[in-house]
């Protein structure tokens, strides 16, 4: 599991990479808990284009974090989702919390 993160003016963009299952869901919500504070971002978007696999444990931290988030009036989109990631995300309609995307760019042309 890696995470990494870039910024794009306004936007924290958080590439994640590996496996986000049972044991490495903590660390997402550690990593993006970390950056809350800053003030140069005010959209938090999930690069997924190498993210494999995502447990249920893994996907409930994306709602929470989101919560999260906007409770500091910042947003969260995610983008790039491989298809069975994507699948999760569809099955439990995350797109009707947050925004999905098909590429980065259409996330910051957004």
């Amino acid at each position: 599991m890696e995470f990494n993160f870039e910024h794009c003016q306004d936007t924290l963009i958080m590439v994640i990479s590996g496996r986000l299952d049972a044991i490495h869901h903590n660390l997402l919500s550690e990593k993006v808990t970390e950056r809350i504070p800053e003030s140069s971002w005010n959209t938090l978007l999930f690069d997924l284009s190498n993210l494999d696999y995502v447990s249920s444990a893994g996907f409930r931290e994306f709602f929470l974090i989101g919560h999260k988030i906007h409770q500091q009036g910042k947003k969260m989109a995610v983008c790039c989702l491989k298809p069975g990631v994507q699948r999760i995300f569809e099955i439990a309609m995350f797109n009707d919390a947050y925004p999905v995307f098909d590429s980065r760019n259409a996330a910051l042309g957004s």
